[in-house]
């Protein structure tokens, strides 16, 4: 069953735009849209986060990417969780705290905020190549988060993370050679990205600074970004959620936005540290773990388990060298199940 599990996974990303129910919130269970102005539509947080989006008044572009430089901004794309208020959303299915989620992150919730370009430029959708980030500023507002196994006893992130933080959502993958042609002006933006699988949880804003927007791209792989969430970081740790709450208090100032709310994708997948390629450093992660065979699986080591047979052995580094990608290439999702 493990195994069945783990394959259907590898299919779902390998397609890389296929999009299941439960990978997304399904179901909204309460709100307030009082102090939500023209953002009022809490519907808009259910499925993927957005792809694309128009352009502001100095593109005046019909479509654009998403980046972490250009965030979803129609009221058609995000609801604004009010002062005083909170969203209560529900996925169709408990959500574990799996070892097999990548990187030890169960959920993640997608904003608007925007990785500041700073200095003298601005991003007007050109060749990402040429604009860069100068600053570490974040435009933010951070949410409450709060999970819950029965909608009525909730469990909070009181230290953090918090909502419509970073990271901000990529929209589409950094893919020159396969472009999207049907995005005006476009020759950078290839396939969506997908948000069920988590941004490295070490990088910070302080790690784009003096990249490129291209190189920014890159860092994310195949990942959509969005602020990751780990259950055993709650006040009181839970092995599993189906609800999830995002509060916004009082007198705080802030109008945060919700884009989207994913589940992790359970996956033993080689790329072992969350970039989105697989090469020597995740095999300094994966020679701890190869203990041989029949040799029961230790513990943080159950991703390193590539063929889910109970052991980390020659056969599982036999997939880690199929899967060898390099660094800063993106890795192939169905390579660990190839002939």
């Amino acid at each position: 069953m493990r195994r069945q599990r783990f394959m259907l996974v590898a299919m779902i990303l390998g397609a890389a735009t296929a999009v299941r129910a439960g990978d997304y919130a399904i179901e909204v269970i309460s709100y307030d849209k009082s102090l939500s102005g023209e953002f009022n539509d809490p519907q808009v947080v259910l499925g993927r986060p957005t792809i694309d989006t128009t352009g502001d008044f100095s593109m005046f572009e019909p479509i654009v990417a998403v980046l972490p430089v250009f965030a979803p901004w129609k009221n058609t794309e995000v609801y604004r969780v009010g002062e005083g208020t909170s969203l209560v959303v529900k996925f169709d299915h408990p959500v574990y705290n799996d070892p097999l989620n990548p990187c030890g992150v169960d959920l993640i919730i997608y904003g608007n905020a925007i990785q500041r370009v700073g200095g003298s430029q601005y991003w007007l959708n050109g060749d990402p190549n040429g604009t860069f980030v100068q600053t570490t500023d974040l435009t933010a507002e951070p949410a409450i988060v709060s999970v819950s196994q029965d909608g009525q006893t909730w469990h909070t992130f009181s230290d953090g993370p918090f909502a419509d933080t970073f990271a901000p959502t990529l929209g589409r993958i950094y893919d020159p050679p396969h472009y999207d042609p049907s995005l005006p002006r476009n020759g950078w933006w290839g396939r969506p990205t997908v948000p069920t699988y988590p941004l490295n949880p070490g990088l910070a804003p302080a790690d784009f600074l003096g990249l490129s927007v291209a190189q920014v791209a890159r860092e994310y792989g195949w990942s959509a970004g969005g602020t990751a969430f780990d259950l055993d970081d709650l006040d009181s740790p839970l092995p599993w959620f189906q609800y999830v709450r995002v509060s916004n208090p009082s007198g705080a100032g802030l109008t945060p936005e919700i884009d989207a709310f994913a589940a992790v994708c359970p996956m033993a997948f080689p790329d072992l540290d969350c970039d989105s390629d697989v090469d020597l450093d995740d095999r300094a992660v994966f020679e701890p773990c190869s203990l041989g065979s029949n040799v029961p699986v230790p513990g943080g080591c159950e991703r390193s388990d590539f063929d889910q047979d109970g052991d980390v052995d020659q056969a599982d580094f036999g997939i880690w060298q199929r899967c060898l990608s390099g660094t800063d290439e993106l890795a192939d999702f169905n390579c660990v199940s190839a002939p």
